[in-house]
């Protein structure tokens, strides 16, 4: 029988050789490769999240109900008419205290599902942030501040730091994001999640350290990130956010233009030990490794309406190589007009959300091919599940993808995961509206390169994307060969 699959620990190793940042003249040249540790919020031990005493079947359910917060939030992104860079909010409420505690919510951390550290400052100050790939800023609490949400970490304080600077108000950096003030001349910034939790502070520059796999430092200077002073939601009780998404301003286009705006991941099976990582690999050593294993390319698609988002097209889907029928022509059709539908690609969702009207149409064929004993999915919060019990090698369909120029074809444990000790497996996908988002139980075990200058993602099946890790870790540098 395949193992537990819990959502354990993720490590996030970045390959990078160049980088670029706000300032391309101060850019650091020959970055070795940083090491940052991806994080599960439920399931790592470190995660301010994690409930050593709650069972595995109540992490999967929280698992769950954040995906469907996650949809909701990005639903109402979408809604708002308007680039997420951030979404608007009615800034002359007054957030009180009391109120930043009270909306946290241990089961709504719709911003992502996963922590990581970040060194900012000099001398650096590391803290933990949650990962996102739904949005852009970089943000950390910071001191003073007169409302921040509990965190287990000091608040970080840019009067201990050497190269912290505010970014002035007419600076292009300023005109990325949605919401600005003009204070003295500097810019402040006001930037809200489509689960209304909302950070203002300062914009401003400083200093980003990434730690190489030997132990050495890299120093990025000018990176541009939020110094919240009044912040609330569902942070989860970490330090901040790191933005992941498609904007001038996140992570990843900061390091971009050095990179040929390249980065590609491999997540590693959920139910594998802590010790395995997962890498991610910025600029031509991405694409290079990528070439070894045979990449086919599926185009990026840019939504008006919320360009953070990584879009894909989505022609069909089939079943044990059979196309599933009765599913509409435009199910899976992106309007650019007015914004809604399409499918997402995120790293941060754990379990695929198919809109309605396809994925009504999956569960009947799957469904009428498995015939082992169907029980009750509602205390995980999943709706088709079944008794396996006693069967050493479940045989259960495979699901395939029909991306624009790529079938990804999803071996049994892409698509159910097993919930408990006595043999319940369960189908990892689940019903939304609107839009259709690929988790990242879809996603592991397969190779993602996201060529954004190109506008195209490349995706290539591997039996353990831990093997790849191991490749980049035994090597200490660029993934040149498997």
């Amino acid at each position: 029988m395949a193992a537990i699959r819990s959502c354990v620990e993720f490590l996030l190793l970045a390959t990078v050789a160049l980088v670029h940042t706000a300032d391309p003249s101060l850019a650091t040249e020959n970055v070795k490769a940083p090491f940052v540790g991806l994080k599960h919020l439920d399931y790592h031990q470190d995660s301010p999240l994690h409930d050593a005493h709650t069972t595995f079947v109540e992490r999967i359910h929280t698992s769950v109900r954040r995906s469907e917060a996650r949809a909701s939030a990005f639903r109402s992104i979408v809604a708002a008419g308007i680039t997420p860079r951030g979404t608007h909010f009615d800034s002359t409420v007054e957030v009180s205290s009391k109120a930043a505690s009270s909306f946290q919510s241990a089961v709504s951390a719709a911003p992502g599902g996963y922590i990581m550290s970040i060194s900012l400052g000099s001398p650096p100050q590391t803290r933990t942030a949650i990962a996102d790939t739904g949005s852009d800023l970089v943000w950390l609490q910071c001191a003073p501040c007169s409302v921040c949400f509990r965190q287990s970490d000091p608040l970080f304080d840019p009067r201990k730091s050497a190269t912290f600077t505010r970014i002035r108000y007419f600076s292009p950096l300023c005109g990325e994001l949605p919401q600005v003030s003009y204070d003295g001349g500097f810019c402040t910034y006001r930037y809200g999640y489509g689960d209304q939790s909302t950070t203002q502070g300062d914009f401003a520059l400083e200093t980003l350290t990434l730690t190489a796999i030997d132990g050495s430092t890299q120093s990025i200077n000018n990176f541009a990130f939020g110094c919240g002073r009044r912040n609330q939601g569902t942070f989860a009780g970490t330090d901040g956010l790191v933005g992941l998404g498609r904007g001038a301003i996140s992570f990843t286009e900061q390091i971009g233009s050095r990179t040929g705006s390249k980065f590609a991941y491999c997540l590693v099976d959920a139910g594998t030990s802590g010790s395995e990582v997962s890498p991610l690999i910025f600029g031509d050593s991405a694409a290079e490794t990528g070439n070894a294993l045979n990449l086919s390319y599926t185009p990026l698609i840019r939504n008006p309406a919320a360009d953070t988002f990584y879009y894909v097209k989505l022609n069909g889907i089939s079943v044990n190589g059979q196309p599933v029928a009765g599913i509409p022509a435009n199910a899976y059709t992106l309007n650019v007009l007015t914004g809604r539908g399409g499918v997402i690609l995120d790293s941060g969702t754990t379990i695929t959300q198919l809109v309605q009207s396809a994925y009504i149409r999956l569960l009947t064929v799957l469904q009428s091919l498995i015939a082992y004993p169907q029980v009750d999915g509602s205390p995980v919060g999943l709706d088709l599940c079944y008794d396996v019990s006693g069967v050493s090698s479940p045989s259960l369909p495979s699901v395939t993808l029909q991306f624009q120029g790529i079938d990804v074809v999803l071996p049994a444990d892409n698509v159910f995961l097993q919930v408990d000790a006595q043999g319940t497996m369960c189908l990892a996908f689940a019903g939304t509206s609107d839009f259709s988002i690929i988790g990242n139980i879809q996603q592991q075990n397969f190779y993602y390169l996201y060529d954004v200058e190109n506008e195209r993602v490349g995706i290539a099946p591997l039996d353990k994307c831990a093997a790849l890790a191991s490749t980049a870790a035994s090597t200490g540098g660029l993934l040149d060969e498997l």
